[in-house]
């Protein structure tokens, strides 16, 4: 038949689907409030529905279709419904078989009307007006072919039906011109549903444009995650334009794996790569569970960032936690073949921070820049000279509210600055909260 094309087996994108459920729904809302103004234009008006209603025939045959047909368009709703939540695939036949059944069920009450009325004046006005509200809904299937197909079963429905009743009633009026009349008429609904099937086709080419868009703009999204952390993405994505930095307060750590670059020297390059994800894994979970994002990860450390591009009040604690759990993490490794253990260094310093998006058209990179970054690398780096894992800044001590959590280690004179700064080892297991 006319509408079974090739693609019929091929899935409706989920969108369609909630798309198809609605122009569904519309249909019921319209059917179930026909069924209710029925009795109450029998009881305003009797006069209007006497003839029908004073005949059992008609009226039994109307409800059983008129039943039928709303339990059909309510299985297929609660089926649509059941597909979009549970994610499942539906094939574009079935529009197929509700559109037949749709414009199919016009024809069998216009016939029974035609009947037992024994008038047309039903087709009129009643059975154009329902089958163009169809019409209308058919462009919701955002398919050329479906609103062409039911603008072909409208029109040749009608037009059987009043050929049918002009010959079945034999009218006193102009046969000859009732007939042209009425195959106008029907030409007039195939004519409408050619219109519905190009409008229906523009939007269709616009909703995919924009679900195109949607889907690759994910797709962006999903690939900048897997190099960037989902924060820094984001950033990345809403300040793409942006020209000027921001000024922010936050907490900056840095991270570093001692003698990594002598392992890594006595190690084949899937022993580096297998060791760095070991390595790296729990750490970049840590530091997300935390509130944190990672801005570079070097091949033997990381910089993080806690409250900067996501605002955080409490982003000393969370920062401070973080690299507690971290520590905790790397004693309980196991030994490498060589026994060996594995140490680190951690660095924590807060203050404000420049933010920005950094690099020109062909390559962009969010990033944090200023004095507190440099002096969170240095104050990793002196991990070395203490023999530490986690030291931290007088400044970023002064944002928490903490007892017998830090070891004050004395000024100490950082590379590049001309003051000299607190520094303060912190010790495991303690537990304190952000003023």
């Amino acid at each position: 038949m006319y509408l079974f094309h090739d693609h019929s087996s091929e899935s409706l994108h989920p969108e369609f689907l909630r798309i198809e459920r609605k122009r569904v729904g519309i249909i019921l809302g319209l059917f179930i409030f026909s069924s209710l103004l029925l009795p109450v234009l029998h009881y305003l008006a009797p006069n209007l529905l006497r003839n029908f209603l004073n005949k059992s025939q008609f009226v039994g045959g109307l409800v059983f279709w008129w039943l039928l047909f709303c339990v059909f368009e309510l299985l297929v709703y609660f089926r649509l419904t059941y597909a979009i939540q549970n994610n499942i695939k539906v094939p574009k036949w079935i529009l197929i078989l509700n559109i037949l059944f749709e414009f199919g069920l016009p024809a069998i009450v216009l016939y029974h009307a035609v009947k037992y009325d024994y008038s047309l004046l039903i087709l009129e006005y009643d059975g154009l007006l329902f089958y163009f509200l169809l019409l209308m809904l058919s462009a919701m299937h955002l398919e050329f072919k479906v609103s062409a197909g039911a603008g072909l079963l409208a029109g040749l429905g009608y037009f059987l039906v009043s050929f049918w009743g002009i010959e079945y009633l034999q009218p006193k009026d102009d046969i000859v011109q009732l007939k042209e009349i009425y195959a106008m008429r029907s030409f007039g609904l195939f004519a409408a549903g050619l219109v519905a099937g190009v409008v229906a086709s523009e939007i269709k080419k616009r909703v995919k444009n924009y679900l195109s868009s949607i889907e690759e703009q994910k797709e962006i999204e999903s690939l900048l995650g897997q190099q960037l952390s989902k924060d820094v993405a984001n950033e990345l994505i809403v300040h793409r334009n942006e020209k000027v930095g921001h000024k922010v307060v936050g907490s900056i750590m840095f991270l570093d794996i001692r003698n990594f670059t002598v392992l890594a020297d006595h190690q084949s390059p899937e022993e580096t790569i297998a060791f760095q994800n070991a390595i790296f894994d729990p750490l970049i979970r840590i530091i997300e569970k935390h509130n944190g994002i990672i801005h570079q990860i070097l091949g033997d450390g990381f910089m993080a960032s806690f409250g900067i591009a996501v605002k955080n009040e409490k982003h000393a604690k969370d920062s401070l936690n973080a690299g507690l759990e971290i520590i905790d993490v790397i004693n309980n490794l196991p030994t490498d073949s060589n026994g060996g253990t594995t140490r680190i260094g951690i660095g924590l310093h807060s203050g404000e921070v420049i933010t920005g998006n950094i690099g020109n058209e062909i390559r962009k990179q969010f990033s944090i820049a200023g004095k507190n970054v440099i002096m969170a690398s240095r104050i990793e780096q002196l991990n070395k000279n203490f023999k530490t894992q986690f030291l931290v800044s007088s400044q970023f001590v002064e944002m928490l509210n903490c007892k017998g959590c830090f070891k004050d280690l004395g000024e100490v004179k950082l590379k590049g600055f001309d003051d000299e700064i607190q520094i303060y080892q912190v010790k495991e297991n303690c537990s304190c909260s952000q003023e």
